[in-house]
């Protein structure tokens, strides 16, 4: 066994990555780098979507329930107010019940055989986009305030687009997969 894998540490494939961290990838916690290098989600499954619908009827409800004659006695209450958060209310509900109702879809996948980080977003059935792992040189994550976020960037520095929803929320630990998987990526943290 000790043989094999002092074997495997010098053998490169054709496509650029090292075998033996392939390896040491799979043996650790194939299940995690599975679920991180292969993300899916829907309107269905996520809570998010069932949370702005639940505020969305708060605010309908708060709409139709204020009465500005015995509600609003220390301050004035604009009719205005009322329709504007019933409206708001209905837009959020609505458009989160359409997702759950359609089925809204999400995610990505790194595709190794292929080199290539294919990710979707839409209502099925969902167009896929692939990203060359060859076009990504640097994953730029972001930490500002509370907000986190993830940039891709390719040799010259532009940005490469992909949906913050279509990866996992452990940018860190997802990144250094990457990272690790394709070597010539780099994690930079700003």
């Amino acid at each position: 066994m000790w043989a094999k894998r002092s074997r495997l540490t010098s053998q490169w494939t054709p496509a650029g990555f090292c075998k033996e961290k392939i390896f040491r990838l799979y043996t650790q916690g194939k299940e995690r780098m599975n679920k991180l290098l292969d993300y899916r989600k829907n309107a269905r499954t996520s809570p998010m979507h069932y949370i702005i619908l639940a505020l969305g009827l708060v605010f309908v409800f708060a709409a139709w329930t204020i009465n500005p004659a015995t509600d609003c006695v220390e301050y004035a209450c604009p009719l205005w107010l009322r329709g504007l958060g019933g409206g708001l209310g209905a837009l959020f509900g609505l458009g989160a019940l359409g997702a759950i109702w359609k089925g809204f879809e999400y995610g990505s996948r790194v595709d190794v055989s292929r080199r290539a980080l294919i990710w979707w977003e839409g209502y099925p059935p969902v167009e896929e986009h692939a990203i060359s792992i060859d076009e990504i040189a640097t994953i730029q994550l972001d930490q500002f305030s509370d907000n986190r976020k993830l940039n891709l960037l390719d040799p010259q520095g532009k940005r490469i687009h992909l949906s913050d929803e279509c990866i996992p929320s452990q940018y860190e630990e997802w990144a250094r997969l990457v990272s690790e998987t394709f070597p010539h990526i780099v994690v930079k943290e700003k």
